[in-house]
């Protein structure tokens, strides 16, 4: 792991009316492995997600992604430039089959246009082909080769999400935003999804993950914690764990 971060939050704030749901907020996320947030229900993680992937703006403080600020570029924008997000619900074209929806996370790389897609030139089904291809490939990668020709809406919980995982991974992310990725699933399918992020950060890819599972959070190196808005403890597991001000305010204790 190198020490440039790829990511840097500086003393960003987001107020809501007159409730300030972050309180300047500021840390970093090193290139490459894997960074954890934790924090309880309301301490500002969806909010501080929804602003590092350019859904809200913050009312201050800057976002730095690969040296530069990102506040002006859009979600599209920002997804182009490799900082991809998957989400707490996983958002899963229903109607399409398995490797159908992956293929939509390549799509942003594609240089047919809509015209030659249309009139089905031979330049456009040669992409279609090879991003097919790749996505089928990407589909074994994530344990889907089996269903990939299923419809999606018939997929069971631990499938969607590796499915939505998946789907990500195409999108060829340099930072890569996980919202709960474990919401839902057995410890048979959060052990998958853990060898997953793993194989996913040992190619380079960068992970800031959002969960509440501890035994997933367990592969981070370094861990962020949310309380009321504002960082109150960063860390390895062993040292958020043993933080009084992390129990009282995460564990209840």
């Amino acid at each position: 792991m190198t020490s440039a971060p790829l990511l840097e939050l500086s003393e960003v704030g987001k107020n809501f009316g007159g409730f300030a749901a972050l309180k300047a907020v500021s840390f970093t996320v090193p290139t490459g492995g894997i960074t954890g947030l934790m924090g309880p229900n309301g301490s500002g993680k969806t909010t501080l997600f929804n602003i590092i992937s350019g859904f809200i703006a913050p009312s201050n403080g800057t976002v730095a992604y690969r040296g530069k600020a990102i506040g002006h570029q859009s979600v599209q924008e920002r997804s182009l430039d490799g900082l991809v997000r998957t989400f707490q619900t996983p958002k899963v074209f229903e109607r399409l089959t398995v490797v159908e929806n992956v293929m939509t996370g390549a799509y942003k790389k594609t240089r047919s246009g809509l015209m030659a897609g249309l009139l089905n030139t031979p330049a456009s089904r040669r992409e279609i082909d090879a991003t097919r291809e790749a996505a089928l490939a990407t589909c074994r990668k994530f344990d889907l080769g089996a269903v990939a020709g299923k419809q999606a809406s018939l997929l069971p919980a631990g499938q969607r999400r590796l499915l939505e995982l998946a789907r990500a991974y195409q999108g060829d992310p340099q930072l890569l935003l996980l919202d709960e990725p474990s919401s839902g699933l057995t410890t048979t399918e959060i052990e998958a999804m853990t060898d997953k992020l793993r194989l996913i950060a040992s190619e380079g890819i960068t992970i800031l993950i959002v969960s509440h599972d501890m035994d997933l959070m367990g592969i981070a190196e370094n861990i962020h914690v949310l309380d009321f808005g504002r960082i109150i403890c960063s860390g390895s597991m062993a040292e958020v764990q043993e933080n009084t001000a992390v129990r009282e305010a995460y564990l209840g204790v």
